[in-house]
């Protein structure tokens, strides 16, 4: 314990709390409701799952891709992962951790007699690093960033903007159609998790415009158990770039993005559509986009009609696939081979397994209650 710097574990841990905090009340992501999902006892799940596993795993890749290489990695558009794969590896972490410590009675400030502290040092370590080699700003949240979220270097700005082309009314309502299907495409895969959706900037430019994107990744996911459809997707990503003027607008840390005003028909300049292949940015012609749209529609409703046919079990059950998911772009992105990809799904599914009957016994994990009501930490400190 000596040997750790505790008092700098729990300012990561604080700094995290604090972020998440404000992020999930103000989009009141805190209360978790679905007609269709079991939010909360599926994210608890899958918290559990990966405080289980996810330190082991990370310390496997670590031996092959450090955290600052795999920053510098996903700076770039179309990257999978993204903003939301380093806020899963912590949130879940201490969500399950600060479960563990409310089901033993603990009050803040008391020792957790279950606390891995060399784990726990370990990911806020990887993650910290991770952070400050994605940003180009070397910090590590959007809020610290007047909430900006600024990844890509001066190179692939001039890049993308080489491939800007006007948006008349026709081409943007096109365009925010096909995003629109794509977005809710990405939303029924997830299990109505965000994932696969964001947007980061803004960038601005010298004729005081700024450039901004909205991306759509794992399009083409053949991972989650339910993922396979008749349908199939065109590209794994579709990455939409915007210049605008007077518009305004701030990124949390999940990798959403809210604009003021958010009707851009007036404001925009410019719109460039691309897709990252390999590394490699290519554009999407305009011609693609209702093919695009067309293929994510008839996706989408095939997804639908399967998790509508879901029972109890399985809308809590299906959280260890979906955060199992998350872990794996990490190793993707390192170019490992499938092997860590179902040694994750197959550890993440037995742990989901073991701790299922008593999910169901539950209404609502206590932690979600902690997490709405708190007015002190989000996640408690380390007690020494």
């Amino acid at each position: 314990m000596a040997q750790i710097d505790v008092a700098r574990v729990n300012e990561i841990i604080h700094v995290f709390g604090e972020h998440q905090k404000a992020d999930m009340r103000a989009m009141r992501r805190e209360s978790m409701k679905s007609m269709l999902f079991d939010l909360p006892r599926r994210s608890s799940l899958g918290w559990e799952v990966l405080y289980q596993h996810e330190v082991s795993f990370l310390r496997e890749l670590s031996k092959h891709a450090p955290p600052e290489r795999l920053g510098a990695l996903m700076r770039t558009p179309g990257s999978r992962p993204y903003a939301l794969q380093p806020f899963i590896v912590m949130c879940t972490y201490l969500g399950a951790r600060q479960q563990h410590m409310l089901d033993l009675g603990l009050r803040e400030g008391q020792p957790f007699p279950e606390e891995r502290l060399e784990e726990l040092a370990f990911l806020t370590d990887w993650w910290e690093r991770l952070m400050r080699s994605y940003r180009t700003d070397g910090l590590l949240l959007p809020n610290e960033a007047d909430g900006g979220l600024q990844i890509l270097d001066e190179q692939t700005i001039e890049q993308v903007r080489s491939r800007l082309r006007p948006a008349p009314r026709e081409r943007y309502a096109a365009i925010r159609r096909m995003a629109a299907t794509l977005q809710l495409y990405l939303f029924i895969l997830h299990g109505e998790q965000r994932d696969g959706i964001f947007g980061h900037g803004p960038y601005q430019l010298q004729d005081d415009s700024i450039l901004f994107f909205a991306e759509y990744n794992d399009l083409r996911n053949d991972y989650l158990p339910w993922a396979q459809t008749q349908a199939r997707n065109l590209y794994d990503n579709v990455v939409i770039a915007y210049t605008a003027t007077g518009v305004s607008m701030r990124c949390d840390m999940f990798g959403s993005v809210t604009l003021d005003p958010s009707e851009l028909a007036d404001a925009l300049s410019g719109v460039a559509l691309l897709r990252n292949e390999n590394g490699a940015l290519r554009t999407i012609d305009d011609e693609e986009i209702p093919h695009i749209q067309a293929a994510a529609a008839s996706a989408q409703e095939e997804l639908y009609l399967k998790a509508v046919e879901w029972d109890e079990r399985y809308k809590i059950e299906y959280g260890a696939p979906l955060f199992a998911n998350h872990l794996k772009a990490f190793f993707d992105l390192a170019g490992l081979d499938g092997g860590a990809a179902q040694s994750i799904m197959d550890a993440c599914r037995a742990s989901g397994e073991r701790m299922l009957e008593s999910l169901l016994r539950t209404e609502m994990p206590t932690v979600w209650t902690h997490m709405a009501s708190t007015e002190g930490d989000f996640f408690w400190p380390v007690a020494t």
